[in-house]
């Protein structure tokens, strides 16, 4: 079975030949649980992009509040983006596509919507007319035809690419879904494989964070992992939690597990932002890939080490 991490990073490699900031607008946005908002972003630049992966993550650069429009990077002499004098920078957020539709050229993405987060904010207050600036995409997951069977395990925060994810798998994959969310009304449809086992998991008034019910359903499967791939995206501690038990108890190769932290519960906003800032310049600075820097929002399974 080929190593998860590294295919991932060679089909982001290929799928990005050259460093390029794509502008939308937003077509339309919906409610799709009362903690999801879905929102779809459109325009010409988003023509293409056939060839995607379930779960893939774009770099999302989003107006300031109180801003409708984005002062998007523009790429300078040196050949790398940067900000025109007098831009106001965007707000950066790595967000899961949940959809694309070539036809219309519409990339869809379905958002948490947790306190007064700026993707929260942004989706919650977004109109058609706003715009966005987007670079990408980096893949998240990759579906191995070796695999024995999937396992799929995350909070509210990865929901949009778990059903993405669950869409994409052949009929009769063998896939085990564990979703922990705050209660029942957080369910939404999924489309998933004749046979999947989809397990929701509700808190009903527990804490987002720490609780350990996630890990409790991965511990209670009665299954051999050494076949397995294996998917996580959840707060930074639980993950870290689960991917421990899998790897050290459990007997799935490394090389078979992506582990993602969506969130993590010892950050604020503010903090994440300063974060995901000194991220790309830091990239930027090194001469490295812009679109994709070490991105806390998004962390790999190397970090979670």
């Amino acid at each position: 079975m080929p190593a998860i991490q590294e295919e991932l990073r060679r089909r982001t490699r290929l799928s990005r030949p050259q460093v390029r900031v794509r502008g939308a607008e937003v077509v339309r946005s919906a409610q799709v649980s009362p903690r999801l908002r879905r929102v779809v972003v459109g325009g010409p630049d988003l023509a293409g992009l056939e060839g995607g992966l379930p779960a893939d993550a774009w770099k999302f650069m989003l107006p300031q509040p109180g801003r409708r429009r984005v002062d998007l990077p523009v790429v300078g002499a040196d050949g790398r983006p940067g900000h025109a004098p007098g831009a106001v920078p965007p707000v950066m957020r790595a967000l899961t596509v949940r959809a694309y539709d070539p036809a219309a050229a519409e990339l869809t993405v379905d958002v948490v919507l947790h306190g007064d987060s700026p993707a929260g904010t942004w989706a919650r207050e977004a109109v058609p007319g706003d715009t966005v600036g987007l670079a990408g995409p980096r893949h998240e997951f990759y579906a191995s035809p070796e695999a024995e069977w999937h396992l799929l395990a995350g909070d509210t925060a990865a929901l949009p690419a778990i059903a993405a994810i669950l869409e994409s798998l052949p009929d009769r994959t063998p896939v085990v879904a564990l979703i922990e969310t705050d209660g029942a009304d957080e369910r939404i449809d999924l489309a998933a494989p004749a046979g999947a086992q989809v397990r929701w998991i509700h808190r009903d008034g527990a804490p987002a964070a720490g609780g350990g019910l996630l890990e409790k359903a991965v511990r209670a499967l009665d299954r051999p992992f050494a076949g397995a791939q294996a998917w996580l995206g959840a707060e930074a501690g639980t993950v870290r939690a689960v991917r421990r038990h899998l790897l050290d108890e459990r007997g799935l190769p490394r090389p078979q597990l992506r582990a993602a932290a969506y969130w993590n519960n010892t950050l604020t906003s503010d903090e994440r932002d300063a974060r995901v800032l000194a991220a790309y310049r830091a990239a930027v600075a090194a001469g490295g890939d812009p679109d994709d820097p070490d991105d806390p929002e998004l962390t790999t399974d190397a970090d979670l080490a």
